[in-house]
């Protein structure tokens, strides 16, 4: 006899699986990280509206929310995203 252990994550319904704007990487790492959009505008110095235009396409983050995005999440989500393994390119 052997033992089986399932594990399953749960993913928000709006979480994208296959993020393709800078907006859904947002979004992605938000909801995997446990962030409301409240607790993300506070830690970007923005408001909850400007997350939620961002995650969905209705506005793009200036320059500088970008460098601020770049340095919370630890990563360029536009070169590496650890966060879904379909984003990553073979550079040879």
């Amino acid at each position: 006899m052997c033992e089986i252990e399932l594990e399953a994550v749960w993913l928000p319904k709006d979480y994208p699986s296959v993020a393709s704007s800078f907006g859904e990487y947002i979004r992605q790492y938000r909801l995997s990280h446990g962030y409301s959009t409240n607790e993300l505008a506070m830690e970007l110095n923005v408001y909850e509206s400007t997350i939620y235009k961002w995650e969905y396409g209705e506005s793009q983050p200036q320059q500088k929310n970008v460098k601020k995005i770049i340095e919370f999440m630890g990563y360029d989500p536009r070169i590496h995203n650890p966060l879904n393994i379909k984003n990553y390119e073979c550079i040879t």
